[in-house]
């Protein structure tokens, strides 16, 4: 039988009362790119070199992107958007499930064009919550893919006129914190 050790310390999840707690993500604060243009993608320590219950699902470096590379960012509907981890599978192989989800704005050429473009391919996305954590949905073995669209044009003035989409990924653990900078792609030179 395989000889097991937990060197991670014994921790409370204590809280206080007072502890604020604020819901949400940021609708100016999701970034997304694809794996193929990253050098590095880190990830969090495993439990061989965990120090403790946090350091298993925070990413503390930054990613390195190729040269011209990085995040593009996407602005979603004020309070349309989260972040959602399920456990799934059967004692004894059980992963995680993250998702997240949001509305954009509009059924325009230009969101259905970067649907189309990135709707098979392995993506990594960042995303700042209210509260200034910032979880990551996808990694370099376990990418996220876009699994879910609707869009409407709504059917009379004053519905949402907007394509929702579900961004998915299945990992170990639940989607990390990221506490690397968020690098953006580089603006193009000016025409001049």
């Amino acid at each position: 039988m395989a000889e097991c050790t937990d060197v991670i310390p014994i921790e409370n999840l204590d809280s206080c009362p007072s502890d604020e707690v604020v819901a949400g993500i940021s609708e100016v604060g999701v970034y997304g790119s694809p794996v193929r243009d990253f050098l590095t993608i880190e990830k969090p320590s495993d439990f061989a070199t965990a120090t403790d219950n946090e350091s298993l699902a925070k990413i503390v470096a930054a990613h390195v992107f190729k040269a011209d590379k990085g995040f593009h960012k996407l602005d979603f509907i004020p309070f349309t958007g989260m972040v959602d981890s399920a456990q799934i599978g059967e004692a004894g192989n059980l992963s995680f499930q993250n998702s997240l989800t949001g509305g954009i704005k509009g059924t325009n050429a230009r969101v259905a064009g970067y649907l189309r473009r990135y709707k098979n391919e392995g993506m990594i996305y960042v995303v700042k919550e209210k509260n200034g954590d910032i979880k990551q949905i996808g990694s370099e073995l376990s990418p996220a893919y876009i699994s879910e669209v609707t869009a409407s044009s709504g059917a009379k003035a004053g519905d949402l006129k907007s394509t929702t989409v579900k961004i998915m990924d299945t990992q170990a653990y639940m989607a990390p914190n990221y506490g690397g900078s968020i690098q953006e792609f580089p603006a193009p030179a000016p025409v001049v």
